[in-house]
């Protein structure tokens, strides 16, 4: 399988917010060919495809050659993930050409809403599957709370049903969980075939995010954001701690992923040029990747 490389328009959000369709040009012209959509301006709250509608996004879309391979749609936290219009967005998202939709996040702390939220995310999975697009679950660090013997990733893999449900990995928060994102991808194997690449900074201590938290494992998971990571903490991508040559050379040997999408959280900058830089260095590690316009 040849890899290709994406975008996730959350990494550009407040340059979305203040000029969308200014902001997806910026991001063509720099060479991005697949972008995974956001849903909603940040600062609104309004969806995108209520601002503009969906034939207009389809359209700019087509005439900058942007494919949007992908869409994150979530649900606001404290509202259960089905406490949303899943058929319209769906049909919005085959709309634009979007073939999965992806869950950002579930805010979950023990089993017992893990498994909830398992139950949920099959649901959901099921209406996409009816209507042609895979459903993934993207994870963040919160995920590898660990409960006895597993953690709360595990129960989701182990209670969420192959056909309706398959998970994007952030490399990066995997990593802050305390896990080895190399073996959770061979452990998925086709389950996981769309990845997020971030990068976090030299002055960062990479050990696992609940070593910082010990003693407070039942805190808000919000919380455990807001005391341990800091917006400093992401930078450019080939500029901080993750080992570029090794990371690749397996995902390229494994030959399961299909898009390798940078997300650039990081809050020093300008946003624009870092995205640039950061598809320049993922064009140097994906395997056969070729930009013709380049």
């Amino acid at each position: 399988m040849v890899m290709s490389i994406g975008l996730n328009l959350f990494s550009v959000f407040k340059e979305l917010n203040e000029d969308y369709f200014g902001t997806l040009e910026k991001v063509a012209e720099m060479g991005y060919k697949n972008v995974e959509l956001i849903s909603s301006n940040f600062s609104t709250g309004e969806r995108y495809t209520k601002t503009f509608s969906v034939p207009v996004i389809k359209k700019k879309l087509d005439e900058l050659g942007l494919h949007a391979f992908a869409a994150h749609e979530g649900v606001a936290p404290g509202k259960a993930l089905i406490d949303c219009d899943w058929d319209k967005v769906i049909d919005e998202n085959a709309e634009l050409g979007c073939s999965a939709i992806v869950m950002p996040m579930a805010f979950i702390n023990s089993s017992e809403d893990t498994l909830q939220t398992a139950k949920d995310l099959n649901s959901i999975g099921e209406k996409c599957k009816a209507a042609g697009l895979d459903f993934y679950y993207h994870n963040h660090a919160h995920e590898f709370k660990r409960v006895g013997d597993q953690s709360l990733f595990d129960l989701l893999v182990e209670n969420t049903d192959p056909d309706y449900v398959k998970f994007e990995l952030d490399l990066v928060w995997v990593t802050r969980g305390g896990y080895d994102p190399i073996a959770l991808l061979e452990t998925l194997g086709a389950r996981c075939d769309m990845i997020h690449q971030k990068d976090l900074g030299l002055h960062v201590d990479p050990v696992n995010i609940f070593s910082a938290i010990r003693g407070q494992e039942d805190i808000d998971t919000m919380q455990i954001y807001k005391q341990v990571v800091k917006p400093t903490d992401f930078v450019n991508l080939g500029t901080g701690i993750v080992d570029f040559d090794t990371t690749y050379q397996k995902i390229n040997e494994m030959g399961i992923v299909k898009y390798a999408i940078v997300e650039n959280e990081g809050s020093v900058g300008n946003k624009l040029t870092s995205i640039a830089s950061d598809l320049d260095v993922m064009e140097k590690y994906v395997q056969g990747y070729i930009n013709a316009d380049k």
